[in-house]
């Protein structure tokens, strides 16, 4: 309440607004509408940028009849003032932090906010529910580096889904994206020894895969992409690059 008072928040709006606690998408829509701006990586130059977005897309506020859905400026970061932690539930295998868009989209894309607002990094973690009989709680960075050892920087894993060919060539290309995503909305659950063994593999070819041959034969934009995501994470200043990478 306080802090919409500082605002200019009339007092007893103010009084009303500090008790909601539910809030998403403005007009009812799902998505956050933040991919597109993150990854074109000319239309912001500074994260702010992107986090201001996120605020004013998922600032409607869920709460009674009369005000459903209704965005109040201030409201959703008046409501984020004391978060020290993001959880992300995670039910299924068929998905990781960095194989889907929409985890970095909202899970990371809240904790921007926080950051934003509070100055503080808020912890993340994932209620991990695959084993209903063996919950238990990850961190963000434990989750990206079981999945980048296990998919992205695995020679089993890579030789066997290059043999989907041209769909499986994206899949390489959208991962990229994600880790680039994930960079971009929370800098510390991506470091530079990633990227530098995403380079190894896949342009330096260090477990001799044969992948440059894969990618021109089977689709050369999916490497056009991922090579592209790289030297943008370098220009934004994510990835400390050598000259030679």
């Amino acid at each position: 309440e306080q802090y919409l008072l500082q605002q200019g928040v009339a007092p007893l709006q103010a009084r009303t607004g500090a008790y909601r606690r539910s809030f998403g998408g403005v007009n009812g829509a799902y998505g956050t509408n933040i991919m597109g701006q993150v990854e074109q990586g000319d239309s912001w130059d500074d994260a702010s940028e992107v986090a201001d977005q996120y605020l004013a897309n998922m600032g409607a506020v869920y709460g009674d009849s009369e005000t459903w859905g209704e965005y109040q400026p201030h409201l959703f970061a008046a409501a984020l003032q004391n978060t020290e932690i993001v959880v992300q539930p995670r039910s299924s295998n068929t998905w990781g932090a960095l194989s889907l868009d929409h985890v970095y989209e909202f899970m990371g894309g809240l904790s921007m906010a926080v950051r934003q607002v509070t100055g503080r990094d808020p912890n993340a973690y994932f209620n991990d529910f695959r084993n209903p009989n063996k919950a238990r709680i990850q961190t963000l960075n434990e989750a990206v580096w079981s999945e980048v050892r296990t998919t992205l920087l695995n020679p089993a894993y890579i030789r066997e889904l290059a043999k989907g060919g041209a769909s499986s060539a994206e899949t390489f290309a959208e991962t990229f994206r994600n880790t680039y995503g994930w960079n971009v909305m929370k800098p510390d659950a991506i470091d530079d020894s990633i990227w530098n063994k995403l380079h190894e593999v896949y342009v330096k070819d260090k477990n001799a895969l044969n992948l440059r041959d894969f990618f021109e034969a089977q689709n050369p934009y999916a490497l056009q992409e991922m090579t592209g995501v790289m030297l943008e994470t370098a220009r934004k200043g994510l990835w400390d690059a050598t000259q030679e990478q």
